[in-house]
């Protein structure tokens, strides 16, 4: 459900852009996981953190107007314009749709390997937040807003020695009772993003919720 095969610059080694196709390769297996596991966060421009109870298994109530996404079904890539994705380093790829069993999803691949690459799914056939709650223990789980809507920042392994993920986030927004989507941002050892990679998938799930709002 996710990612892109980085792709290479000048200068880049095989060794690098191998790693990187290693990290999607990662974050194709446990999309499905994070799911029914974990992840989300951001507000337009900043997230928001949320204060509930630490060991909550059950999602905010929705507080904005339900959206949809049913648009979007048979042209996932239409979610983010080519000048937000040239504003992250993402000129040449037009984004490569594919279908999930839990919805379709586009990827675009950074044109340096140095970069942060992305993915997008709409998990239509999911169940929103719910089984993400649900499986909040198995890895990093940071409840946030995006927009006002509720979200979760995560990755399905927990970070060791700091209090953030490293490399590569997941960002999964709330948008109905049942209906969700998700970012996924990876980042090169050599990009800010690395550092900090919910950041990055925070931004484009900011700019993913401004579209669904549009609804075009």
């Amino acid at each position: 459900m996710q990612g892109i095969r980085p792709g290479r610059d000048v200068g880049v080694g095989e060794a690098e852009g191998e790693r990187l196709s290693d990290v999607w390769r990662r974050l194709l297996c446990c999309a499905v996981v994070l799911v029914v596991a974990g992840c989300g966060q951001a507000i337009v421009g900043q997230p928001t953190e949320i204060v509930r109870s630490p060991d909550s298994t059950v999602p905010p109530p929705l507080t904005q107007p339900a959206l949809s996404y049913e648009s979007f079904l048979a042209r996932s890539c239409d979610v983010l314009t080519r000048e937000q994705l040239a504003s992250i380093g993402i000129i040449a790829n037009p984004g490569r749709p594919t279908t999930y069993p839990l919805g379709p999803a586009c990827r675009w691949e950074a044109d340096k390997s140095t970069d942060t690459s992305i993915a997008v799914t709409l998990l239509a056939n999911g169940a929103g937040l719910g089984p993400i709650y649900k499986s909040r223990e198995s890895g990093y789980f940071a409840e946030i807003t995006i927009g006002g809507y509720p979200a979760v920042n995560g990755d399905n392994v927990k970070p060791v020695g700091r209090t953030t993920p490293v490399g590569m986030c997941f960002t999964t927004v709330g948008i109905a009772p049942l209906l969700a989507y998700q970012v996924q941002a990876a980042s090169s050892p050599r990009h800010p993003d690395y550092e900090q990679p919910c950041k990055a998938s925070d931004r484009v799930a900011a700019w993913v919720l401004e579209k669904l709002k549009t609804g075009t």
